[in-house]
């Protein structure tokens, strides 16, 4: 449609004023938003760092054999220091998987095979960022579904150690612990999800380029974003609605959706 008229036509015969519809759509895409909120909402982390503020949970991994993706949008605050959003640890793997907003490292088989990513973000721009690996093949790191670093044979045979603690936030420098204040995540994170296999190129460009309000096909994801969001917050951990339900009023009242 090219837009809305003064009446909309419900069937052959029968209209609705524009002016009364409207209102009756938004009460309808709130509750929709009520029910799929987390479409929209952010996660922001202080931009005065602590050791108080993460999220930790126990995720099931089980689905992921032979390769996995972490990707997520990210808009730090801050730059010019090693800073980790997303840390699982195991036992004494404490570094079993790390990705951070100035450094990405990635370590598997309890740290026998270690690679650092160097990659700057830039404070207050959104990136999405991935880190893929599969035994046998590559590590693979991308910004905005661009490779920027990759490392040959990592982990070949290994696995990613099931029953580990995942903290959102931190680096952990042993299971669920072991914070340290400068290595704290600050900004926001949006839509950060494990994918149970190592996706191309080709589907991470697709992710990106749909754009940060797209909604993420769930079929290949072992961690979502939703099952985040319905962790518990330790800190001053702020949950922010991002613009994405503005932009689906607005186009659909232009007819566009």
């Amino acid at each position: 449609s090219s837009g809305i008229n003064a009446e909309w036509p419900l069937r052959p015969g029968i209209t609705f004023p524009r002016d009364k519809m409207v209102p009756l759509l938004k009460v309808l895409l709130l509750q929709v938003t009520l029910v799929f909120g987390v479409h929209s909402q952010i996660l922001r982390f202080p931009t005065a760092t602590s050791v108080n503020d993460y999220i930790a949970l126990k995720p099931d991994f089980s689905s992921i054999k032979s390769g996995y993706t972490v990707c997520s949008w990210v808009k730090p605050s801050s730059s010019g220091r090693d800073s980790f959003y997303f840390s699982y640890a195991k036992g004494g793997a404490h570094n079993t998987l790390l990705v951070g907003s100035s450094r990405t490292h990635c370590f598997l088989s309890k740290c026998q095979d270690r690679y650092a990513f160097s990659n700057i973000l830039l404070p207050g721009n959104w990136y999405y960022q991935c880190l893929s690996w599969k035994s046998g093949d590559k590590v693979r790191h991308y910004i905005n579904a661009v490779e920027g670093s990759l490392k040959n044979n990592v982990a070949v045979g290994g696995s990613l150690p099931l029953g580990g603690t995942l903290v959102i936030g931190q680096d952990q420098d042993k299971e669920g612990g072991g914070f340290v204040a400068k290595q704290a995540y600050s900004g926001d994170l949006y839509e950060l999800n494990v994918f149970k296999k190592q996706l191309s190129l080709a589907e991470i460009s697709e992710l990106y380029f749909r754009g940060r309000c797209a909604r993420v096909n769930q079929e290949n994801v072992a961690l979502s974003w939703s099952r985040i969001l319905s962790e518990a917050r330790h800190g001053n951990i702020k949950d922010v609605d991002d613009a994405c339900v503005a932009s689906d009023v607005s186009a659909l009242l232009s007819g566009n959706c």
